[in-house]
């Protein structure tokens, strides 16, 4: 008495089936980390080139702070030979926040604290893309 293998029909649909939604999910989750590792990467190269802006704004201070002879009123913001053009789009201004005279053994020095603000040109906090960066310095004129 053989019995006919009916009552086993359709098992293979429901694995097959199952397989098919557990293979989607993957699927879709794979795509979900994939733009996230996306944007991830855009923000780290945006703060990358914010920190660089940055860093040239505070290059370009201690060139022009330098060049000053007597402390002028502070804050000041230093204008003038930076451009946004070769900023990559980011918009950097430079403040001298202070500057103090000093006289040590007969010499005259200043110290300067510079702060450069990198921002990208269209800011919108929280917007894909945007990054800011504020670095600040202290350098002297004083002679080594």
């Amino acid at each position: 008495m053989n019995r006919s293998p009916r009552h086993i029909h359709g098992f293979s649909l429901v694995s097959a089936l199952f397989l098919l939604v557990v293979l989607g999910a993957l699927g879709a989750y794979m795509v979900s980390i994939s733009g996230t590792q996306h944007f991830t990467t855009l923000h780290a190269l945006q703060g990358a080139k914010a920190y660089h802006a940055a860093r040239s704004g505070t290059e370009w201070g201690i060139a022009t702070a330098l060049g000053i002879a007597a402390c002028p009123a502070t804050p000041t913001t230093l204008s003038g030979g930076l451009s946004g053009g070769d900023l990559d789009g980011f918009a950097v201004s430079v403040t001298l926040d202070s500057c103090t005279s000093h006289q040590e053994a007969g010499e005259n020095y200043n110290v300067y604290e510079i702060t450069a603000f990198a921002q990208t040109n269209s800011p919108g906090f929280g917007q894909p893309g945007y990054a800011a960066r504020r670095i600040t310095v202290t350098v002297t004129n004083a002679a080594p």
